[in-house]
């Protein structure tokens, strides 16, 4: 089990590093963009677009914060939009963050296992 959840993360993390460097990769492409000129939809959509982007980096760190900052990112990118389904390159963000999840989940429920295996020997 514990070889399935760390493969889980490794794939998660690798679309992520994929997924970022793709956004960078248009970021350096385009430039920086001019918040003036933008309309409020778009600059919401900037900032949907930079959570989900600063989640791929939490995640390495804080796995459940990393996680709940893609999903959440993506929800509002979703509904500042109007449409869960926004082309072929944003719900990777959502499938990341529910794999991810996934992870922190699976160790959680296995150390609290363990924990609670441990105290009952302790307590005989």
């Amino acid at each position: 089990m514990k070889l399935l959840i760390n493969i889980v993360r490794w794939v998660a993390r690798f679309l992520g590093i994929f997924l970022f460097l793709f956004f960078v990769w248009f970021a350096i492409e385009i430039g920086s963009p001019d918040l003036d000129m933008m309309s409020n939809q778009e600059v919401k959509l900037f900032i949907g677009n930079l959570i989900m982007l600063m989640g791929l980096i939490v995640v390495w760190k804080f796995e459940f914060i990393g996680c709940v900052l893609l999903i959440g990112g993506y929800i509002f990118f979703s509904l500042v939009n109007y449409s869960f389904w926004i082309g072929p390159i944003f719900p990777i963000f959502m499938i990341i963050g529910i794999l991810h999840l996934f992870c922190w989940l699976a160790d959680v429920f296995r150390i609290a296992k363990k924990i609670s295996f441990s105290t009952r020997l302790f307590l005989k």
